[in-house]
Parts: structure tokens; C-alpha cells; sequence
């Protein structure tokens, strides 16, 4: 009987690490089919015609990273992060809004999506680090004077992290536009619907897997409300209130976290994930660049 109950727990224990693996392989390892959402074309033909140009950097951790510059000789720039299925092209309709009011852009491309190095996703952990870097080469390279950081999904994740982090003195504020409270948040909310699995014992697993594969927890790291509540920049938040991808709910923890006097934040009713801009673009950019307003100098 005994070896009959050891057989039996052998056989959980691999079934659970067997399965973990595969959501760590399905949901962080990039170049995936469900990866890279494809940009439509007319977006792709107007980039061509804007004098864009490329530009590369090292991460801290060796990749080689990539990004677009949109030059509009103007010392106010957006540095504009996509999500978690996108690339730096996936941006190119809110590019098209900040350069219509003036704005010089920064489109990069995070680790693993696009022409950036690196085969795994973080969401936004190491992202973070990646984005400080740009905006001090950004600072360093060119005449921007007052920098806005915008993100969506993951890039609003990324966004408020790098908030707690050293900035450069230009960047003022930062937008993030239904962004997730953190990444164990999202994950023990989206299993059962995604995965049809409940989030435990399989994500301790695949937080064992980050840690020995990448150095990073995905249980621990990529927090954005601890990163809020202490954020050096002000911070504006939105979201849809339909949004079932990454929940309302998170919206209020992330404001509610955010300890700064100068926050502000957007609901957007009817929007569902990455639907506000859509849905209220009246509303959302009035919001929007009302708010940098107050803090470019």
C-alpha cells in the first residue's frame, strides 16, 4: 500500500511540473503563435513615410535590444511600450495622436518581441530595466526636454514599475492604460479561464522554473502596486470598466496604492481590454494630454 501512495504522489508531482512547464512555455516563452499581433498595413505604410529611424541598445543582461525614433524636432517626447502580443509597430496608432499634438516619439521593441533580443517575457520585470535605459539614452542623444512614458497592458505594467526606479530629471509623468496590479494578480485571476486550471499548486511551479531559468519570480516581481506607491513621477490611470482581461478591480487597487497627491484616473464604461481609446477618444485624450500638461515644464 505504501509504495502504491508513493507511485501515486510521483505521478501528481509530475503531472503538476509536466503541466507547469507548459504554461511556462505557452505564456512566457515568446515567438509563439499566439505572440505578436500583426499590425495592419496602412499603419506600416504611414511609418515608412515619417523618417523613422532605427536605433539599438544592450540590456543590462546582454540582448541586444531595438527601437523606432519619430523625430518631430520638438524637445517633448512619448516613449510609447506596447503589450504582451505586440511589438513596438503595435503602437503606431497612439504614435500618430502624439505626433499629430507635437510630440517627438520612441517606440521600443521589449525583449523577446520584434527585432529585440531574447526569448522569454518577463512582464515587465526586466522590462523595466530595459525601458530606464532607453529613456537615459534618449535623455543623453537627443533634445528631449520632457518625457511622457505611455503603456498598454504589459507596457502600462512596464511603465509603472519603471516609476519607482532612478529616472532622468525629463521624464515627468507616465500614463498607463489598463495595466495589471501585478503579475501574480493576473495570473491567479486568468488560470481558470485561460487554463481552465486553478492557479495553485501550478504557478508555484512555474515561479521555481522563472527563478532557475531567468532569475526572477513570477510570484514576487513585477508588482506595480508596490511600484506605485512609491513612484518618483506623477501617474495618470485608466482603464475600461468592462475590461475581463485584467479586471477593474485592479484599477482601484493600483489608484487606490498610488500615494501621490498629482495621480489622476480615467474609467472608460464599456471598454473591455485595450478598448478605452476606442471606445471614449474624446474623453481618453482630453484626459490624457490634460494631464502632461500639468507636469511638462
Amino acid at each position: 500500500m505504501k509504495k502504491i501512495i508513493i507511485a501515486a504522489a510521483g505521478l501528481i508531482a509530475a503531472f503538476v511540473s509536466g503541466v507547469a512547464f507548459v504554461l511556462y512555455m505557452k505564456f512566457l516563452k515568446t515567438g509563439k503563435s499566439i505572440f505578436g499581433t500583426k499590425t495592419p498595413e496602412d499603419l506600416l505604410e504611414w511609418l515608412d513615410k515619417t523618417g523613422h529611424k532605427d536605433t539599438y541598445m544592450i540590456s543590462d543582461d546582454g540582448l541586444c535590444l531595438h527601437g523606432i525614433i519619430i523625430d518631430n524636432n520638438s524637445d517633448k517626447w512619448a516613449v510609447l511600450v506596447h503589450g504582451y502580443d505586440s511589438n513596438a509597430t503595435g503602437m503606431l496608432g497612439y504614435a500618430q495622436k502624439f505626433l499629430s499634438e507635437g510630440y517627438s516619439i520612441f517606440l521600443p521593441d521589449n525583449r523577446g518581441f520584434g527585432l529585440s533580443e531574447g526569448v522569454e517575457t518577463t512582464m515587465g520585470h526586466f522590462e523595466k530595466n530595459d525601458l530606464v535605459k532607453w529613456v537615459r539614452k534618449l535623455s543623453d542623444e537627443t533634445h528631449a526636454k520632457n518625457i511622457v512614458l505611455f503603456g498598454v497592458s504589459m507596457g502600462a505594467a512596464t511603465v509603472m514599475l519603471a516609476s519607482a526606479e532612478n529616472l532622468p530629471e525629463s521624464v515627468r509623468a507616465v500614463v498607463e492604460d489598463c495595466g495589471y496590479s501585478s503579475v501574480r494578480d493576473e495570473y491567479e485571476y486568468n488560470m481558470p479561464h485561460t487554463a481552465h486550471l486553478p492557479p495553485y499548486p501550478f504557478l508555484w511551479i512555474v515561479d521555481i522554473i522563472t527563478r532557475l531559468k531567468s532569475g526572477w519570480s513570477i510570484l514576487k516581481d513585477a508588482d506595480c502596486t508596490k511600484a506605485v506607491r512609491h513612484s518618483n513621477v506623477p501617474i495618470c490611470f485608466i482603464h475600461g470598466e468592462s475590461d475581463t482581461f485584467v479586471p477593474y478591480y485592479m484599477h482601484k487597487r493600483l489608484y487606490d496604492s498610488c500615494q501621490r497627491a498629482d495621480k489622476e484616473m480615467l474609467t472608460v464604461k464599456g471598454a473591455e481590454h485595450t478598448e478605452a481609446c476606442g471606445k471614449d477618444p474624446e474623453n481618453y485624450w482630453k484626459t490624457v494630454f490634460g494631464f502632461i500638461d500639468k507636469h511638462f515644464i
